[in-house]
């Protein structure tokens, strides 16, 4: 019996896994999100554009600015009425770079304490550039 209730939700965990990407077309560019681990990192505006997927649709080739919007945990600012308390922290980054076609690009966002970091590497692991902070806090 317990199976039989199982089953179900296997199933619908499976209908929620995301499927993988199509092959990369030779005339664009594929730009990989890759958050700190605790952190979320979701595509926020293109060119100025903002987006609506939580990640970037494959670029043309040619320059770019991405802006992303990082959510990350913030150390404990100490105790709050008795509580441990740690919040999160929500950030607008942007990287400005020429794309190039055929490539695979990752952005890689962390927290160094208070403040966000994050920097482009191409698909051979070499630093491109480093993303700069647009701005901080509530309501970004």
């Amino acid at each position: 019996m317990k199976t039989i209730r199982v089953l179900p939700c296997a199933l619908l965990l499976i209908g929620c896994a995301s499927a993988p990407l199509p092959p990369l077309a030779q005339d664009r560019a594929r730009i990989t999100l890759d958050p700190d681990v605790g952190s979320l990192a979701q595509a926020y505006r293109l060119d100025g554009e903002p987006q609506r997927s939580l990640r970037f649709d494959d670029l043309s080739t040619g320059p770019h600015e991405l802006q992303v919007r990082y959510d990350f945990e913030t150390p404990s600012a100490g105790a709050v009425q008795g509580v441990m308390s740690s919040g999160r922290r929500t950030c607008i980054m942007a990287i400005n770079h020429d794309f190039a076609p055929g490539r695979h690009y990752r952005l890689e966002l962390a927290r160094r304490g208070w403040r966000p970091a994050g920097w482009l590497y191409d698909d051979r692991g070499n630093l491109l550039t480093r993303a700069r902070e647009l701005r901080c806090g509530p309501g970004v």
